[in-house]
């Protein structure tokens, strides 16, 4: 019988010895919170936090899905640069349509201003930029800042904005809500139609009507359309339109007159006990009131009028794909410019001066920014201002009011860069003459064009707000 001589040894040598043994690694990969121990938050940065919020995706987040539509929504300067500055566009798109040349034409002639009239232009918007404008509106905010704790006050408030916004829309609310039934009218199927249409012929889509158009949405098309998607499972366009359809029918229920002088007899009662208000102070409330809803129905500004119609005439019925598309991208810029999560000032100005035509965008805010001698944060204003000029090109200037000082950054074209010493001494003197000390004046070639959103570093959910959405 053979020996067996066959060793069999392994490259890595095993020993029996606890010593030589390889000691397992038992590091955590992230830190084990104590249940126990309330953690502090670790101190950030406020730009960095600011930037870092703009990626941090909760699908929950209505801001968060804004703040990232920011990077794919339409440039309003780019679309109107097209409508103003590029002839081969106009003459080959604009003239050539005959429905949006006529409006264009009273674009252009309502364009020509002269220097009170931009400003004039420019108030305009400022004095509409919400519905919440005016005397009356100034002393709720009053109050609201001067009892940032009083519950009870913010309820009623918000209770009160949110009919307010409803009662002076009525007439929007209807043509939203007679659109949606248009558009449902269009995708649904042929059969159905006629009945859809009987029920729609009794809406008469007006103030006084409003009992009796509620009646018929809640009671026989609401319940006709949710029948036709349970049984057709038409979870599509139609069941897209039908949501629009049921969150106008809510804004129309609270735009009705008794829920808004309800809400309005609450909002005084509660002023009156509350805060010792006699029956003088709570009549010049309502006054200011009235006074504040009459101001802002009267305001008109025939630029801002042609220059609407246009959009909305181009968008809706041109026959061109070209010219909608530009004046659909026009509108939804116009739109995100006064998002409610935008805590920004936007206007904007199309203007012919002296026979040369140019395009301003305005955006006025305040943010906090941080000493770098001292950690401390201060308040200070921020305009950013572009402008693009027939035959110059493109400007950007970024003006800060910090207390007293103002600094402004301009940014010019390239053949205009070599100038830049001579521009500073013409703005100095220009602000000297209005009685302005600038602190600094930087001038330098533009090489990229800036959204505001790259500017403005307090682009953060607001947590002071009140809420009066549906």
């Amino acid at each position: 019988m053979l020996e067996n001589n066959i060793n069999v040894k392994t490259n890595n040598y095993i020993s029996e010895n606890l010593v030589n043994k390889p000691k397992i690694k038992t590091e955590v990969a992230h830190e084990v919170v104590d249940p126990t121990k309330v953690t502090k938050t670790a101190k950030q940065d406020a730009d960095s936090q600011v930037r870092q919020e703009l990626f941090n995706y909760n699908p929950n987040s209505v801001f968060d899905k804004f703040i990232k539509s920011l990077q794919s929504s339409p440039v309003l300067s780019e679309s109107i640069k097209k409508l103003l500055l590029n002839k081969q566009f106009i003459n080959n798109n604009i003239k050539t349509d005959p429905l949006l040349s006529m409006f264009f034409e009273s674009f252009l002639e309502n364009i020509e201003m002269n220097d009170g009239e931009i400003l004039d232009f420019l108030k305009f918007q400022q004095s509409t930029y919400n519905k919440f404008q005016g005397e009356f509106f100034e002393k709720l905010r009053n109050l609201l800042i001067n009892n940032p704790n009083n519950e009870d006050l913010k309820s009623l408030v918000k209770n009160f904005l949110r009919t307010y916004d409803c009662f002076v829309s009525v007439e929007e609310t209807n043509k939203s809500i007679n659109t949606a039934l248009k558009h449902i009218r269009i995708h649904i199927p042929e059969i159905l139609r006629t009945t859809l249409d009987e029920m729609t012929e009794k809406l008469y889509f007006t103030r006084g009507s409003i009992a009796g158009d509620l009646n018929i949405l809640k009671n026989e098309i609401i319940p006709f359309l949710g029948s036709y998607i349970s049984k057709m499972n038409d979870f599509g366009l139609v069941r897209d339109y039908v949501s629009v359809l049921v969150h106008n029918l809510i804004r129309l229920e609270f735009a009705a007159d008794n829920n808004f002088s309800d809400d309005l007899e609450n909002l005084f009662d509660f002023l009156k006990y509350n805060f010792n208000m006699d029956e003088k102070q709570v009549e010049e409330l309502k006054i200011s009131l009235i006074t504040s809803y009459e101001n802002l129905s009267k305001v008109k500004n025939s630029s801002m009028d042609s220059f609407l119609s246009l959009l909305e005439k181009g968008a809706l019925k041109s026959e061109s794909p070209v010219n909608r598309s530009l004046m659909a991208d026009m509108n939804d810029s116009l739109l995100l410019g006064h998002n409610v999560n935008i805590p920004l000032i936007h206007m904007f100005l199309p203007l012919s001066y002296r026979g040369m035509f140019m395009f301003s965008e305005i955006w006025i805010g305040k943010e906090s920014s941080r000493e770098k001698t001292k950690d401390q944060y201060y308040e200070q204003h921020k305009a950013f201002i572009t402008f693009d000029i027939q035959h110059l090109g493109y400007f950007e200037m970024i003006l800060v009011l910090r207390g007293s000082k103002l600094f402004l950054d301009i940014q010019v074209p390239g053949n205009l860069s070599i100038y830049g010493e001579k521009i500073k001494k013409d703005l100095n003197k220009l602000l000297s003459k209005n009685n302005i000390e600038a602190e600094s004046i930087q001038v330098s070639e533009c090489v990229k064009v800036r959204r505001f959103n790259e500017v403005f570093s307090n682009l953060t959910e607001r947590k002071n707000s009140v809420d009066v959405t549906i």
